[in-house]
């Protein structure tokens, strides 16, 4: 990189670190909450917690004097002097510091909440350093996001029975994104595949993706955890479970005839990914038990607030709709309620006809009675009605409409998936949402 453009990253960089990502029938056990998370989202102005103006954000938890003088000494010394890759000398001399500095850790260990066990290994310190260098502003957005979700999760999880530490895997599967994927089509907050959602009673439908919901996905997280600790007697090998599978560490439990994480660590038997998952947890709990002693000022904001009041909806009604009466922008409506996946209420279903729960800060929940009358309701049906394009194929309507070719040809038993004619209509199996009132 040229000097001259040295001042212009760093500006950037700076930028960065003071943005943030925007990312059962009924939710069970939440009144546990209600103590904590109700006074605050009380005391709050609901216009702030809509607010999408990311200059006033970044003021509210950006301490520019903290990531001016990191920036100093850590990116200049970075672009003033690189070593080279055949110093080896330097590079023992490194690993031998870091040495140094994992032992003198480990014995001033600082503790989050006392209820795990916390080990400082090399591989821990590694992630501490890489959390606090090149992973720091990704870090520093877990962090804020962090501030507004232990009032919610950390209660779950004393309620169950389990480590408050645990709070700290969540931010290590999405960074507390809410709306977080994985290419393994893991989803929310917790990282959940489908399978092991819905066995924790999490529903995932066409209206609605649960894993996304911060309290439901909580819950679920928090009785799998507690399932896998029973199952495998230690936490370590839990939290390993939670990111492989429990028959993946059973096997290399097996092949190494031993139970501790570490040795299993060292195994050929565990993949990279699991390996590094515990000292990561470890690594983000050190450092958010002390984050002043890693250089983090951070403070709460108020947007990442997750609404405890909720309103209830019998009727399916457009969330756009909601947001232009309660004049706050559609987004903030949407990252209050980020299960709902395809921008209306959704509509109670045929044999569990059970009204919905929207979320909303008191003060706007409290208006909503005042604007409901005025919210057209829309109608549901079962089927929509696709006309083919030229050079559609079956494959690609069910991909578009998330649905199986079988369950079209199901639907359209005359067709004939090889002489597909354009503009010709035919019917799909998914809910057709349409205007009017009821």
């Amino acid at each position: 990189m040229k000097i001259r453009y040295l001042p212009v990253y760093l500006v950037c960089c700076l930028a960065a670190a003071c943005q943030t990502a925007q990312d059962p029938e009924k939710t069970p056990d939440t009144a546990v909450l209600q103590g904590t998370a109700q006074t605050a989202e009380s005391s709050a102005d609901a216009s702030a917690l809509a607010d999408d103006d990311d200059a006033s954000y970044s003021r509210r938890f950006c301490q520019d004097d903290i990531y001016s003088l990191y920036i100093k000494e850590s990116y200049l010394d970075q672009f003033s002097y690189e070593p080279s890759k055949k110093d080896k000398n330097a590079r023992r001399l490194k690993q031998e510091a870091n040495l140094e500095a994992y032992k003198k850790l480990n014995q001033h260990l600082p503790l989050f909440f006392g209820g795990m066990p916390v080990e400082a290994t090399p591989r821990v310190y590694a992630w501490i350093q890489y959390f606090t260098g090149r992973g720091r502003m990704e870090f520093l957005q877990w962090m804020v996001r962090s501030e507004s979700f232990r009032p919610l999760v950390v209660p779950m999880l004393e309620k169950e029975g389990l480590p408050q530490e645990l709070f700290f895997l969540a931010m290590i599967e999405s960074g507390f994104s809410n709306t977080a994927f994985s290419r393994s089509a893991a989803s929310g907050t917790w990282q959940f595949m489908k399978p092991t959602a819905k066995h924790y009673g999490l529903q995932i439908n066409y209206w609605v993706d649960e894993r996304r919901d911060p309290l439901k996905s909580t819950i679920a997280a928090a009785r799998y955890l507690k399932d896998l600790h029973k199952q495998l007697r230690d936490w370590y090998l839990a939290v390993a479970a939670y990111n492989a599978g429990p028959g993946k560490v059973m096997r290399a439990m097996q092949a190494t005839q031993s139970r501790d994480y570490w040795t299993l660590s060292k195994s050929p038997y565990l993949l990279p990914e699991t390996k590094n998952y515990v000292p990561k947890l470890l690594a983000a709990l050190i450092i958010a038990s002390h984050p002043e002693n890693y250089g983090f000022d951070v403070a709460q904001d108020i947007r990442n607030t997750t609404p405890m009041t909720t309103i209830t909806l019998d009727h399916p009604y457009s969330l756009t709709e909601i947001a232009e009466k309660l004049e706050i922008p559609a987004r903030a409506l949407q990252r209050w309620n980020p299960e709902i996946m395809r921008g209306i209420t959704p509509p109670p279903r045929r044999l569990q006809p059970v009204a919905y729960q929207l979320r909303l800060p008191k003060p706007l929940a409290d208006q909503f009675a005042t604007i409901q009358s005025d919210l057209q309701q829309l109608t549901v049906q079962d089927v929509q009605m696709h006309r083919i394009q030229k050079g559609e194929t079956l494959d690609n309507i069910a991909k578009r409409y998330r649905i199986s070719v079988k369950d079209l040809i199901q639907m359209n038993p005359d067709l004939q998936p090889q002489r597909l004619k354009p503009g010709r209509t035919i019917a799909v199996p998914v809910p057709a949402i349409m205007t009017g009132m009821l």
